[in-house]
């Protein structure tokens, strides 16, 4: 029989150390199977982590902004009642109405279609909807830009965006053209100022 020292099996490739476990374990020999355990352990702890991808400063500008537009949803979410049950049973009667998830399926700021098609660097919006009316607080920056250009875009119903201009195609929250000119966007440098118009947006249409 083999005298299985823990130099000789430290020797052993990991085939045939677990060659030998399974062996040891059929055979019920107990100090080699703990040997081995021991050994494979060891060599599990010591295999280097394949390092994740480094993000880019846009990827982990946009990361940080997904985040910290979900803090906004969710403040606003215990504020106003801005469940999808209640914006459907406020909008029956409206044709075609598919309620508007609040935030993605994480948690975070949902991803716009102009990032998603990879015309823009970063589209990440909330949004609510309640009948015809759509209030979006969004994050934008186009492509090749540095993240200093970013903006915080802010939108809603005609005449409920105070200082909005008629809307431009950085709305993230409308695809359809003709929905489109019922629109006002306001672009704001800094988050707090654009968080304080997108809740004086859900006022209105919450209302």
């Amino acid at each position: 029989m083999v005298d299985w020292t823990d130099e000789r099996v430290a020797a052993l490739s990991t085939p045939d150390l677990k060659n030998l476990l399974a062996n040891a374990e059929r055979k019920d020999v107990a100090e080699i199977v703990a040997q081995c355990t021991a050994e494979l352990e060891k060599r599990q702890a010591n295999k280097p982590r394949k390092a994740g991808q480094p993000r880019t400063e846009s990827k982990q500008f946009e990361h940080d902004m997904a985040g910290e537009l979900a803090v906004v949803g969710k403040a606003m979410a215990e504020k106003y009642d801005l469940t999808e049950e209640t914006a459907k049973a406020a909008s029956v009667g409206v044709k075609g109405f598919k309620s508007h998830k609040l935030l993605d399926a994480k948690g975070f700021a949902k991803l716009g279609g102009s990032q998603r098609d990879g015309s823009v660097a970063i589209d990440r919006y909330i949004s609510h909807r309640r009948g015809n009316s759509i209030a979006t607080l969004g994050v934008w920056l186009e492509k090749d830009k540095p993240v200093e250009d970013h903006e915080f875009l802010v939108g809603g119903p005609k005449g409920m965006v105070e200082g909005g201009e008629s809307f431009t195609p950085i709305d993230p929250a409308v695809a359809e053209k003709d929905a489109q000119a019922s629109r006002e966007i306001k672009t704001f440098k800094d988050l707090p100022a654009a968080t304080t118009a997108f809740d004086a947006v859900l006022a209105k249409i919450t209302a």
